[in-house]
């Protein structure tokens, strides 16, 4: 386990405990364990959102049927969209969670290292994509994978989320309702 994932885990359990990231009065935290943990919590309210809203829509039964299973993710997509009505750039990756994401990236895009991550992530990019919280990531676009070693340096996301580089932005996608649930610009420096 890396030392994220046990900052992270260590700051959910005394999240859990307390039923807050706040920390006691006096007692020493680690501020980047609760950058980490506030993370963990948007995204847990967000899966919450997104299993209730699940079961709000017509299920999808088994089928290899693309336009069931479009108007399946479609109508997940327009349920989330209508619940996050007032949803922008930042909700879920907070400038301070954006940055520490940021850090925990750099290692990994820096050096002899870095140069071949970066030609990964560039030989894998989609031409053009525009960046929306709430919008439909584009069908005819290709869905570039995360680099290993990036991704090991990530906070682990629940199932039906991942994360995405397009270009040098990190996104969160929503991957049933097919949406950019938010992004960070400039992730990769």
């Amino acid at each position: 386990m890396t030392n994220v994932g046990i900052a992270l885990l260590l700051s959910c359990a005394i999240a859990a405990q307390s039923g807050t990231t706040q920390p006691k009065p006096g007692a020493k935290v680690n501020p980047e364990a609760l950058v980490l943990a506030d993370f963990k919590q948007r995204i847990d309210k967000y899966m919450e959102m997104h299993k209730r809203l699940e079961k709000e829509v017509p299920p999808l039964k088994k089928t290899e049927d693309p336009a069931t299973i479009k108007a399946s993710e479609e109508a997940l997509a327009a349920a989330i969209r209508r619940d996050r009505a007032g949803a922008k750039q930042g909700d879920i990756f907070t400038p301070q969670i954006a940055d520490r994401l940021r850090r925990l990236m750099y290692p990994e895009t820096t050096g002899e290292k870095g140069a071949e991550t970066k030609k990964t992530i560039k030989e894998d990019a989609p031409a053009a994509v525009t960046l929306k919280v709430n919008a439909s990531y584009p069908d005819k676009a290709p869905l570039p994978t995360v680099p290993p070693n990036l991704l090991a340096n990530l906070p682990q996301l629940p199932e039906d989320l991942e994360y995405r580089i397009i270009n040098r932005d990190l996104i969160l996608r929503d991957v049933h309702a097919n949406l950019i649930v938010d992004y960070i610009p400039r992730a990769i420096r």
